[in-house]
């Protein structure tokens, strides 16, 4: 009877630990800048490519902010608003996704649980 407890037991910790490993390697996570120009960066090798891509994603958008004002400068006003609307559009889309990532890990198990 007793080894039956045990067995039960250890069926309901098992998602327990995987919980807490998950919620540790998100803890682990840094913002996508920091850990990737940071040489002791912990993030997985799995999301250092996300990382990566993040960091590319920001640089766009400043990149664009940038040939905004250039083009504002020497009076190419399409080309400006092009620029200035693609930026706008980009950095929606990075709020958004924040949000809903946001959104998806108050839903994970928190590690005080």
């Amino acid at each position: 009877m007793a080894r039956g407890a045990e067995v039960d037991q250890e069926l309901q910790q098992q998602p327990l630990v995987d919980q807490v490993k998950e919620y540790q390697a998100r803890s682990r996570q840094a913002w996508a800048a920091s850990s990737f120009l940071s040489s002791t960066s912990t993030a997985s090798s799995s999301s250092s490519w996300i990382d990566g891509l993040l960091v590319i994603r920001e640089l766009v958008l400043f990149a664009l902010l940038v040939f905004t004002f250039v083009a504002f400068y020497f009076k190419f006003i399409g080309l400006a608003f092009f620029f200035a609307c693609d930026a706008a559009l980009i950095y929606i889309c990075m709020i958004l996704k924040r949000k809903h990532k946001r959104s998806k890990q108050r839903m994970l198990l928190p590690l005080s649980m």
